[in-house]
């Protein structure tokens, strides 16, 4: 066991948080490892990696090929979220989590070359390394949920699932150029049965873009918001990149994620995001965004982000 600068790194693949008396004396090198280390133990909670069931990759061998990339940027997690109720696909949960089942077992077979730099290290690691409790990587079940009226039903009736299908987190996507009329009472209800939304992307809504306030109302009432890594790092314009950085900057967002689609034109790359966050709301804060909060997310319990600023 290892304890670091806010965090204990045990067999785990993701480091725990110290009590906070115990951060404050750790500085210098032990600083510069924490984030090394961190920057290994990532989680993306958004990701289109199954095969097949969406606009994601056509074949298993570009799944895995995205797991590659993913795991050289750090990345350990990977919740998968095809789309659904968007009116192209109409994902099925047992698919879903069948196509899981068959990821993992696929990269038990699948050697993954990547490499840990610090200031004074280099570390080249194949095969065999790969399967060390801090170095795996592992798919989790989700899924992109299109916001319809009739998202609770569908849900009730087992048409699609949570994150890690706990019952606890729905990733909810809004229409791109608009928030629906009353979609905060949907949310409400959602929330009223234990299920909190993590809006995915709101930065790429035109609505929100022009009444950011609506967006920061939804926070308040307990809903969370997630970024894609790209916005951050003006891969959708700089229109998008502008409001990504005042949701940031208002903590108005949570979670980055890659909304990962393919190897090449939106790869499950975290690193340049977190970095460009890092400017906004200081390091630290952006690496919990990958770790500290979305493990939380994974265990079915409330992160403890900080209190949205109005905006």
């Amino acid at each position: 066991m290892i304890r670091i600068h806010g965090f204990i790194f045990t067999s785990d693949p993701h480091p725990l948080p110290l009590p906070r008396g115990e951060r404050e004396g750790v500085r210098g090198e032990s600083r510069i490892c924490l984030l090394a280390l961190s920057r290994q133990n990532m989680i993306d909670l958004h990701a289109h990696i199954l095969h097949n069931l969406d606009d994601g990759p056509d074949t298993l061998e570009e799944s895995l090929e995205m797991c590659r990339i993913a795991h050289r940027d750090g990345i350990r997690t990977i919740v998968a979220t095809p789309h659904t109720l968007n009116g192209v696909y109409e994902t099925n949960w047992e698919t879903v989590l069948s196509r899981v089942r068959e990821l993992n077992e696929a990269l038990k077979h699948f050697e993954i070359d990547f490499e840990l730099r610090t200031s004074n290290t280099e570390l080249q690691m194949r095969d065999s390394e790969l399967r060390t409790p801090n170095s795996e990587l592992i798919i989790l079940p989700g899924a992109d949920v299109h916001f319809c009226s009739e998202i609770l039903p569908l849900y009730e009736k087992s048409c699609f699932g949570t994150i890690n299908d706990k019952g606890k987190y729905m990733m909810i996507e809004l229409p791109h150029r608009e928030v629906p009329a009353r979609a905060e009472d949907l949310l409400f209800r959602l929330l009223a049965k234990g299920i909190i939304p993590i809006i995915s992307h709101p930065e790429r809504n035109l609505e929100i873009k022009q009444n950011p306030q609506r967006f920061y109302h939804m926070v308040r009432m307990g809903c969370l918001g997630q970024v894609t890594a790209m916005s951050l790092t003006n891969g959708f314009g700089s229109g998008v990149k502008q409001l990504s950085e005042k949701l940031l900057s208002h903590r108005l967002v949570h979670f980055i994620a890659s909304d990962a689609h393919s190897i090449d034109g939106r790869p499950p790359v975290l690193s340049a995001a977190i970095k460009a966050a890092g400017k906004l709301v200081g390091k630290w804060e952006a690496l919990k965004m990958v770790t500290e909060y979305p493990q939380a997310v994974l265990e079915g319990r409330r992160p403890k982000v900080p209190e949205p600023i109005p905006i």
